[in-house]
């Protein structure tokens, strides 16, 4: 079973009933582990303004931890951007690629270029 991880506009999008979201997770959730990152978890907390439907879908998939591990990885990343355009600082993007990475899960963005450039890094 792979782990898939929504970054925080898919959880937006899920939890605000967009069709074309809902649709995708169905055919995700039979087969594979939906996830979030600890980064979304925070986001949405601090964005969404019923703590009860944060909390029931928080119970509801795995929430996948900033680790030591992942750290190592954001620094890798980053160091690796840093090389090739330059100037490039950890933003939550690299955060949440890194939490991906080090839970070997592929990232469900709508927004698939946030992330592009990201070495080693699954996406849907």
């Amino acid at each position: 079973m792979e782990k898939i991880c929504l970054d925080f506009e898919t959880a937006l999008d899920f939890l605000r009933g967009d069709p074309a979201t809902i649709e995708k997770l169905k055919y995700y959730a039979d087969r594979e582990e939906i996830c979030i990152t600890s980064l979304t978890m925070m986001y949405m907390i601090e964005t969404v303004n019923k703590p009860e439907v944060v909390s029931a879908f928080a119970g509801s998939v795995t929430v996948l931890p900033f680790d030591r591990k992942a750290a190592q990885i954001a620094c890798k990343i980053s160091n690796e951007l840093r090389e090739r355009d330059g100037v490039h600082n950890i933003n939550d993007n690299v955060i949440t690629a890194a939490i991906c990475m080090a839970n070997d899960a592929f990232i469900f963005s709508r927004s698939p270029v946030k992330f592009e450039g990201i070495k080693g890094l699954r996406k849907v």
